[in-house]
């Protein structure tokens, strides 16, 4: 949540997402978090944001944000924020399935318990 509120007190000063509206889309499982529509007539942007605690690290997108990312390609930002211990910086991957960011495919098992009774 604090990168998120950290992307939202820089948005309108980025040349990106300058003049654009912003609506904030964490809480609807489209994909992205934020979705911006600039004041011209185009598309929206969508915009990911991931926090890093340091100045490297590693993140992850999960299969809805990969495929939304995959299907927006130029219109889908990831946007980064590092280095939260110290001083918090940013960097901005537009289409970053494209960027030269390497994703590899990574898969978990998960085995749920539950105990069932009939009443």
């Amino acid at each position: 949540m604090a990168a998120e509120r950290y992307f939202e007190s820089v948005q309108n000063i980025l040349p990106q997402f300058k003049e654009c509206s912003i609506e904030n889309t964490t809480r609807l499982g489209c994909g992205y978090d934020f979705r911006l529509c600039p004041s011209v007539k185009e598309d929206f942007l969508a915009v990911e944001v991931k926090g890093l605690q340091g100045r490297a690290g590693s993140l992850s997108l999960t299969p809805k944000e990969y495929e939304v990312a995959s299907t927006l390609t130029s219109r889908f930002f990831l946007f980064v924020v590092k280095n939260f211990r110290e001083s918090p910086f940013h960097e901005i991957y537009q289409n970053p399935l494209a960027a030269g960011l390497k994703f590899s495919k990574k898969e978990r098992m998960t085995v749920h318990v539950s105990w069932r009774t009939a009443v």
